[in-house]
């Protein structure tokens, strides 16, 4: 397992969710020492803290530990539903309407 991959694979996401290493620190109990440990890969996690990481991050564990994404439908939905916390009726129609034109796309390519 190379820390170091892991350690900025956790700092990319983190920085994409306009975190800092405090806020992530508080969501998921740590001291901004033990993340920044694991940031740098001089600091380990358990299994259990690699999936808070990814769930304060809104990603998957699959994403840390590799740099890639294996969703399932179920995860999908989690994390979609998550990002739509606070959009307005509108906003959500809109998405909503972006997922089924592109829906439409495949099935037209294929």
């Amino acid at each position: 397992m190379d820390l170091k991959n892991i350690g900025k694979n956790i700092q990319g996401a983190r920085i994409n969710q306009g975190l800092t290493q405090a806020k992530l620190a508080e969501k998921v109990g740590f001291s901004v020492n033990h993340i920044s440990r694991i940031e740098t890969g001089t600091g380990t996690m358990s299994l259990d803290s690699l999936i808070a990481i990814s769930n304060a991050l809104e990603t998957t564990p699959d994403y840390l530990l590799m740099g890639e994404y294996n969703i399932t439908p179920d995860r999908a939905a989690l994390i979609l539903g998550e990002k739509f916390k606070g959009l307005t009726q509108d906003e959500i129609a809109y998405i909503l309407r972006a997922a089924d034109l592109f829906q439409e796309l495949q099935v037209n390519h294929k």
